[in-house]
């Protein structure tokens, strides 16, 4: 049951990051921007999240995985078979309110048939499987769009993806037989008002967390293999870049997530502060070094750090979820996640719209400084949070 779902979210992730390497082979055939087909993604995806986190909480997680991810499915079909850019905005946009009812009922799950003291490992896990799709999502889907083109390769997602559905149905369980729902006890909106009235136990862990996925998603989500390609040439190197990303931020969410589960970190605010600081540092190095360091090892190195900190802000969901009973666990995460993919809709438009199809050292140098302001920002967010010891 939770692999089952586990093995959903690695192509929500898989997904996300597609833009990156296909972003541009779409583009070229059908018109079109590959920032606004990054953005639209994720401006779906935040919409989605409030939607889902009560869906989840009112008819469960079985019949609301079923039901998103048979959309996502369809949405790969869309989008491998539109002739216009239309229909792949259409087609990305329907993927994305699909894999949108995943983490949620995962967290449902966990929250429902595991212990309190397990989630921050189960959720490292959780992010890390995520992370493999990220990777899968540079050279082998590089590999797949290279070998069956990319509508080839979306035909591919849309068949794993409707048998992922069809097992969600047959295979999940909303909670254990001798535990009688709890239903909503507060009713949705109650359970809504009250996450966001949590002053500093929410507020600031999700405009933390606002900032730095936003510039995750500008740099590993859309925009790093077009710089790597366009200002240093790198070309085949540049999708195993991206791919250290990734490996970066496995490390770091199954680390501290098994440290946070064992007791091992005292607080999760000093991790999450320690985090942000390295994560404001290595932005800052991308800013500073824009168009003059062609090593690749540097930008291994870098890119790596990037994931390895970039992973840090995932314990705000253990700190925000501590704060607010079970029985509202999907509208907590889901109203995280909200911000989580406000920034990304955010940072990627602006991103996009300042970058768009000139690939200048100048336009990409002028994005990571702002993304190195919003790092800046997030740090201070993170700083005035409180956890519930």
């Amino acid at each position: 049951m939770f692999a089952v779902l586990l093995a959903a979210y690695f192509f929500v992730y898989l997904h996300r990051m597609s833009v990156a390497v296909v972003g541009r082979d779409i583009v070229e055939e059908v018109g079109g921007n590959i920032g606004y087909l990054s953005s639209v993604y994720f401006w779906t995806y935040a919409a989605m999240q409030i939607p889902c986190g009560m869906l989840s909480d009112r008819f469960g997680p079985r019949r609301v995985s079923f039901i998103f991810l048979s959309l996502a499915a369809a949405g790969s079909l869309v989008t491998a078979t539109g002739e216009t850019f239309g229909f792949a905005v259409i087609g990305k946009m329907m993927i994305a309110a699909g894999m949108a009812a995943v983490y949620i009922p995962l967290m449902k799950v966990v929250a429902t048939w595991f212990p309190p003291h397990y989630f921050p490992q189960l959720n490292g896990i959780i992010i890390a499987v995520g992370n493999i799709g990220a990777i899968s999502a540079t050279v082998p889907l590089a590999i797949s769009v290279s070998a069956f083109g990319w509508r080839g390769t979306f035909v591919l997602l849309a068949l794993v993806t409707a048998i992922i559905a069809a097992l969600c149905l047959a295979l999940i369980r909303d909670r254990p037989a001798d535990r009688p729902s709890q239903g909503n006890e507060m009713g949705m909106v109650a359970g809504l008002k009250t996450v966001f009235a949590g002053g500093r136990k929410f507020w600031p862990m999700a405009v933390a967390y606002f900032l730095v996925y936003g510039s995750i998603m500008v740099f590993q989500g859309t925009w790093s293999k077009v710089y790597f390609d366009s200002v240093y040439g790198f070309t085949v190197l540049s999708v195993w870049l991206v791919a250290m990303i990734g490996i970066g931020k496995i490390f770091s969410t199954v680390l501290v997530g098994v440290m946070a589960g064992r007791k091992i970190i005292s607080s999760k605010r000093i991790m999450m502060i320690l985090g942000n600081a390295g994560f404001a540092a290595v932005w800052l190095a991308v800013w500073l070094s824009a168009g003059k360091m062609d090593s690749p090892l540097f930008w291994g190195v870098v890119c790596t750090l990037f994931g390895l900190f970039g992973g840090f802000m995932t314990l705000s969901f253990s700190q925000v979820k501590e704060w607010f009973p079970v029985s509202i666990a999907g509208t907590s995460v889901a109203a995280m996640n909200v911000f989580l993919f406000l920034g990304a809709s955010v940072c990627t438009a602006v991103a996009g719209a300042i970058i768009g199809t000139s690939y200048t050292v100048e336009n990409f140098s002028f994005v990571w400084g702002l993304m190195f302001a919003g790092s800046l920002v997030a740090l201070a967010a993170a700083y005035v949070s409180i956890e519930n010891k």
